[in-house]
């Protein structure tokens, strides 16, 4: 009877002492001068549309380990890169194509309908949108080089720049 309270404290404490809750910070390491997010579209079906997340860096940003940017609901895979001299981190999206033209066969004879693919699951081996967003709002994740601890920078402003069609075909 001594230890139900000693008991409820483990379970409790189990309970509440660490927290799933992802904790964003309003500072961070790193001075982003003008995130933008470019829509593109192919004049092709098969090309495919998507975005263009870019977040241009002010300074030096080599001992930061980016690795996940939330954004739009969709959970996107960073890259350093250099354009004109500045370092941007850039993720792309696009979106997948489901094999919508292929249709699928109905017959009386089931061995005619063998090329059937079943439908892909929604939610299957995504992970979960874990931030509620607004329309132009981005988390960034990352750590810094040689440490554990994962941080998340939430920022705000992310502006549209007008998004690029690409021709069908080559103009001749």
């Amino acid at each position: 009877m001594k230890k139900i309270p000693f008991y409820t404290f483990i379970v409790l404490f189990g309970l509440f002492g660490c927290s799933s809750q992802k904790k964003l910070s309003s500072d961070a390491p790193f001075t982003i001068t003008g995130a933008s997010c470019q829509d593109f579209a192919s004049g092709r079906e098969e090309g495919g549309t998507g975005f263009t997340l870019e977040f241009p860096f002010e300074g030096e940003v080599s001992s930061i380990d980016f690795q996940k940017v939330y954004f739009r609901g969709h959970i996107l895979n960073p890259e350093l890169k250099t354009q004109e001299g500045e370092t941007v981190l850039v993720c792309r999206y696009e979106k997948k194509k489901d094999d919508e033209g292929k249709g699928i066969v109905m017959h009386a004879d089931p061995r005619e309908e063998i090329g059937n693919r079943p439908p892909a699951m929604l939610k299957g081996d995504q992970e979960d949108f874990p931030f509620n967003l607004n329309a132009g709002e981005a988390v960034i994740q990352y750590s810094l080089t040689g440490k554990k601890k994962v941080n998340y920078f939430k920022l705000s402003g992310v502006k549209e720049k007008m998004p690029v069609q690409y021709p069908s075909r080559p103009k001749n």
